[in-house]
């Protein structure tokens, strides 16, 4: 049987009621109000779809729906999955018993599914979520669950979401003495998805390029200086060093916009002039887990997988 290496890793989520609201509604009540309309919509046969890029001109759908949702109330979680369809080329299939391939759109629509789970014994909501490169992200999570707490429920005028790291970002934010080097790896379509202060700021240039070239990734290395000896005041290189530190407190703040980079790696001189290197993808809290995939048969399996590990981190992190 196939293994997989499966990875999860964790956020934070709160709602902010409306002013009108805020007396009836806590960021836990809002919570458990958008999962029962979305249970309910589930046992009405119905669903609840929300396309992302609906008002993207340029953009193919991305379009959202849940598909389980299940209140263990003596954990006080819940276990989720969260589905997209699949556009663009459409896969085939192979007939058990004949030679040739079937268009999937014959039999219906093609959906990659993820997993993630929702303790709400806190004041505020802690999400474990699966990995799934080709499936939903936690920004996809956080824009379904607030479309349908603001826009459908009109309970919550905000969804604030923090991803839990290692203390890589502060530690860098706080020793930074100068850049030497930056790799960035970026899809030229996820530039849209960014704050658009930083996305201006930093990424109009690559954002150009993406839109006549239409590459499917851009990679950028840059070099500033060379690392050892002493490092001047007149020689820091200002503008990349800020450039850094926005870019970090804005992953730290807003940690959606760490989901349009497939690599971010900064190496730098700290103020003991030791060199350093700090990589954006590998500094999130995650499990991993290599796993026999015919074991996951349901979906109470999955949280089963990651179930003893959530608990030590509820003990330890909040």
């Amino acid at each position: 049987m196939p293994r997989e290496i499966l990875k999860f890793h964790f956020y934070s989520l709160k709602f902010t009621a409306y002013s009108k609201l805020e007396s009836e509604y806590s960021s836990t009540t809002i919570l458990k109000d958008v999962i029962t309309f979305l249970t309910n919509e589930l046992h009405k046969g119905q669903g609840y779809l929300i396309d992302k890029h609906r008002n993207r001109e340029n953009e193919s759908p991305r379009e959202l729906f849940m598909t389980s949702a299940v209140f263990m109330p003596k954990e006080r979680r819940i276990r989720c999955t969260l589905a997209l369809l699949r556009s663009g080329r459409v896969p085939k299939i192979k007939p058990a018993d004949e030679f040739k391939l079937v268009p999937i759109k014959t039999l219906g629509s093609i959906a990659e599914e993820t997993h993630f789970f929702i303790d709400y014994s806190r004041n505020y909501g802690v999400v474990c979520i699966e990995y799934n490169h080709y499936g939903p992200r936690m920004s996809d999570v956080e824009y379904y669950l607030r479309n349908v707490a603001r826009d459908k429920l009109k309970l919550s005028k905000a969804l604030d979401v923090n991803l839990y790291m290692s203390n890589t970002i502060d530690k860098t934010l706080e020793n930074l003495q100068n850049v030497l080097n930056m790799q960035i790896k970026i899809q030229p379509s996820k530039i849209a998805q960014m704050d658009n202060d930083i996305k201006g700021q930093y990424f109009t240039g690559i954002n150009t390029i993406g839109n006549r070239l239409k590459p499917n990734y851009i990679r950028v290395e840059t070099y500033f200086q060379t690392p050892g000896g002493n490092i001047t005041s007149k020689e820091l290189n200002k503008e990349a060093n800020s450039m850094v530190k926005t870019l970090l407190g804005k992953f730290k703040a807003r940690p959606f916009n760490i989901d349009c980079f497939e690599d971010f790696v900064i190496k730098y001189e700290d103020k003991e002039g030791n060199e350093e290197l700090f990589n954006l993808l590998r500094e999130k809290k995650e499990l991993e887990y290599d796993v026999e995939m015919s074991t996951l048969k349901k979906k109470r399996n999955w949280y089963e997988l990651i179930e003893e590990d959530f608990n030590e981190f509820m003990v330890k992190f909040n």
